[in-house]
């Protein structure tokens, strides 16, 4: 179902109505203003998939980083240099 579209304005004269459709119709609901995103209105189910599913990631993160080794920025930026100068170089090399 697709995400419905309404003015901030409307939605508030609505709002008792809007929050039906998204409990008993699962309806998503945009909240504008002046034709801007603001908001969303959703179905608490879907907010809670949404958080635990991020919360997920989060620690998958965690994870990963605790694997990496603790490696200084001098000697991270020294890298990127080092990389894109060789890229560099052998953009140089394939026009000539």
């Amino acid at each position: 179902m697709a995400p419905v579209r309404i003015e901030a304005q409307e939605a508030r004269n609505r709002f008792a109505g809007l929050l039906r459709r998204v409990d008993r119709e699962g309806q998503m609901i945009i909240v504008e203003r002046s034709g801007r995103p603001m908001a969303v209105i959703i179905p608490f189910q879907i907010y809670e998939r949404l958080i635990a599913e991020r919360e997920l990631r989060f620690r998958t993160l965690d994870r990963i980083r605790s694997r990496l080794p603790e490696v200084a920025p001098e000697e991270i930026e020294r890298d990127v240099e080092d990389a894109i100068a060789s890229v560099r170089s052998a953009c140089a090399e394939s026009r000539a």
